[in-house]
Formats: structure tokens, C-alpha cells, sequence
């Protein structure tokens, strides 16, 4: 990880080192410079993740909602036993592992495509609430606005207690980091540099006899959705072998932090707000949950 700190300087310095933050040009291709070699991506750290939630915060928020939740419903004599799952356990471990497809050589040997024992899959789901009519009423806000002589509130008890974890918070800045978050990669993906490794990695991938235009393509290739099996563990192989000698993870990477440098360098003040909401909002949370 220590390389990678030097890299985020670089990329600041190139996107937007040759325009004040007022007069940052957002429409063309930012500058960037050369590329590390990088192939495995979990540990990478992106400029929007300053400005995202983290995943203990995401665990608060869960937790807080649930416990407002039952509160509101007790005051129907509803119970509410829901028992949120932690995030982190299943699915990718970062916000970059799997941003770029696979590239733990080690993983894709046993399970391909595969996550193996972070398997969403496997995750044990919590079961619904039992409630009657009244108490899906009372829980979402649907039907009738009186239930057993006290008044519904808005959307139900679920969007009392999304006020209660809002409060006079600004949607907008709740969101502006998540909404970078998919603007960047979306950006990212059709940069011409990353265009240009994606030809370099498909030409690697053809010969050693599979053909996929890029690497998203074949991490969704609908033959691979059971049980791994040899021919899947093979182009796993060979697809992180590409990656690894075109560096398409270090040319993605570097080029989506530049996106996203520069729209943070554009608006300052923003972002500064988003940072500010996501804190307050979780205060909010742990309040909640010290009642």
C-alpha cells in the first residue's frame, strides 16, 4: 500500500495541477502519469472513498434504522425481530477488489469467477417479519393512513425512522460520493487509455484461445454461473495472466482516481459537505442506538 499514497499525489498534481479548482475543465480526458504495475486490487484505495461511508459506519446506520424501526412498531404492539447481517463478511472485501475483475490467482485456481466463501449465496438471509395487514401498513405507510386509533406517519415506520437518521440533512451531499463512485468507473471504462489496455488485454486473452472484448465480459459470461469447472478456472488463469503483463489494473486505476481528483478538485466545498453528512448522519445513528 505505501506505493500507491505517491501515486493519488500524482494523479492530484496531473488532473488538475494546470487550472485553479474554479476553472477545473470536467469534459475532457485527464491528464495522467505513467501507470505502477499493479495486478491485485483489493488494496487499492480510491480519492472517492474519502467521501463514502465507511463500513462500520454502514453497520451503524443498518442497526439504527432496525432499532427505530421497532420502536415505532412496538407503539402498535408489533414486534420487529430483523437482525441486519454485517456488511463485509460476503462479496468483495474493498470498494476496488473485483472493480477491475479478478485478480487473486490463488482464488480464481479454486472457485474461477467465483468469490469462494464470500459467496453472496451463501450468506444466511434474515427471515421477514410476521406481521398481519396492519402491521405491513403500519411498517411501510401503505394503505390506511389510521391504524387501532393513532396515524400511520409518513411512509410508514420505516421512513420515520430514514427521517430520524436524516434529519435536515441534504440528500444531495449524503450522496455526492456514491454518485461519483459510479460516474468515475462509468467514465473510466470508456477513457481511451483504458480502451486501448482493453484491446492490449483481449489480443493477450485470443491467444491463448478465448475471446472476450474486455474483462467485465468474461467475469459475466452466463456459462460461468455454477460450480467452477476446469474450462472456467483455465480463462480465469489466462485473464489474470493478461491483466498482470498488459497492466490493465494499474492503467484503470490510475486513470479512474484521475476522474475522480479532478471532479473532488472542482468542487471543494461539495465534497466538504458530503464528509460533513456522513459524519452527522452517524452521530444520528449512534445516538439512536444509545436510547
Amino acid at each position: 500500500m505505501s506505493r500507491i499514497v505517491p501515486l493519488f499525489l500524482v494523479v492530484l498534481v496531473a488532473s488538475a495541477g494546470c487550472s485553479s479548482r474554479s476553472t477545473v475543465d470536467l469534459t475532457g480526458e485527464p491528464a495522467v502519469a505513467p501507470a505502477p504495475a499493479v495486478l491485485a486490487s483489493a488494496g487499492l484505495r480510491l480519492p472517492v472513498e474519502d467521501y463514502l461511508p465507511t463500513v462500520e459506519e454502514n453497520d451503524r446506520l443498518a442497526r439504527a434504522q432496525v432499532a427505530l424501526i421497532r420502536t415505532c412498531l412496538h407503539r402498535w404492539g408489533f414486534s420487529y425481530d430483523v437482525v441486519p447481517v454485517p456488511s463485509g463478511r460476503y462479496g468483495p472485501t474493498s470498494l476496488t477488489d473485483r472493480r477491475y475483475g479478478i485478480t487473486d490467482a490463488a482464488l480464481a485456481h479454486q472457485y474461477g469467477y467465483g468469490l469462494g466463501p464470500r459467496d453472496p449465496a451463501l450468506m444466511t438471509r434474515p427471515s421477514p417479519p410476521k406481521l398481519d395487514p396492519d402491521g405491513v401498513t403500519v411498517l411501510s405507510g401503505q394503505g390506511r393512513s389510521v391504524v387501532a386509533g393513532q396515524a400511520v406517519p409518513t411512509g410508514g415506520c420505516i421512513g420515520e425512522a430514514d427521517r430520524a437518521l436524516t434529519g435536515s440533512l441534504s440528500p444531495a451531499d449524503l450522496r455526492r460520493g456514491s454518485d461519483l463512485q459510479v460516474s468515475s468507473y462509468a467514465r473510466s471504462r470508456v477513457d481511451s487509455r483504458v480502451e486501448a489496455v482493453f484491446q492490449a488485454w483481449s489480443s493477450c486473452l485470443a491467444r491463448t484461445g478465448y475471446r472476450y472484448a474486455d474483462p467485465l465480459a468474461a467475469a459475466a459470461d452466463p456459462a460461468f454461473t455454477g460450480p467452477a469447472d476446469q474450462h472456467e478456472i483455465d480463462v480465469a488463469a489466462a485473464d489474470i495472466a493478461c491483466k498482470s503483463s498488459t497492466n490493465l489494473v494499474g492503467v484503470w486505476f490510475t486513470v479512474e482516481a484521475a476522474y475522480e481528483a479532478r471532479a473532488i478538485a472542482a468542487d471543494p466545498g461539495g465534497f466538504a459537505a458530503t464528509r460533513s453528512a456522513i459524519a452527522a448522519r452517524d452521530r444520528l445513528a449512534a445516538a439512536a442506538l444509545a436510547k
